[in-house]
């Protein structure tokens, strides 16, 4: 899932007091941008194995603090916080942090079973990723309905 991440954006973009959509776009997108920093800095690991999926060859087998359900809750809570504090926009901000927590919930029908709960087995995935004809329909189906929404 990744342009499937931007439909949470695009519908809370509709609030009357969502942060502007360019915010809510990071935001979709924060706990990717979080992984790969941490991948850099060699604090999260993944490595390439062909056919660990049939459309994702990267074995994600440790990220704790971005892809398990409490770390990306505390990505939430960090970004909403962030919002909060530019903009003084209670509403906006809660928006904001649930569209990073969305990451999570649509990661968890694509992924095979790669993420945590709170960083520990068990792992958890539907592994859409292996059945392209359902994921890429699915995907767009959501990434276009939620513009038509917008």
């Amino acid at each position: 899932m990744f342009i499937g991440h931007w439909a949470p954006a695009l519908v809370a973009a509709t609030h009357p007091k969502a942060p502007r959509l360019g915010t809510l776009f990071i935001a979709a997108q924060l706990v990717d941008l979080g992984f790969f920093t941490l991948l850099m800095l060699d604090i999260e690991h993944m490595r390439v194995a062909p056919g660990i999926s049939v459309m994702n060859p990267m074995d994600l087998y440790h990220m704790p603090y971005t892809h398990s359900l409490l770390g990306g809750a505390l990505w939430a809570a960090g970004f909403a916080g962030i919002v909060y504090a530019i903009t003084r926009n209670r509403i906006g901000a809660l928006i904001a942090g649930a569209v990073v927590l969305s990451h999570w919930f649509l990661d968890l029908l694509v992924h095979v079973p790669d993420l945590t709960l709170y960083g520990a087995p068990p792992k958890l995935g539907f592994g859409l990723w292996n059945h392209p004809a359902i994921e890429m329909p699915l995907e767009l189906g959501i990434t276009f309905g939620a513009l038509l929404v917008y």
